[in-house]
């Protein structure tokens, strides 16, 4: 099982809070599974808009370059 630590605005997380605990129950683990959800539907979504990354990363390798570099810093 792997950790995500976010820092994200006081009211963001106020509302998703209130939202996660009103869908999952008012008790232990109801953040992660409203977390866990999120993150499943994203990344299975084929809606992603990767152009709003586009000119993020400065770099001069090319966008496969970085991935094999990501993917062996994961391996």
């Amino acid at each position: 099982m792997g950790t995500l630590k976010i820092d994200t605005d006081e009211k963001v997380l106020a509302r998703f809070r209130r939202k996660a605990m009103k869908a999952y129950g008012y008790k232990r683990g109801s953040l992660k599974a409203a977390t866990e959800n999120l993150i499943k539907k994203w990344i299975s979504s084929d809606k992603i808009d990767w152009s709003a990354l586009r000119g993020s990363i400065k770099s001069g390798e090319n966008s496969v370059e970085l991935q094999h570099k990501a993917w062996r810093k994961v391996d």
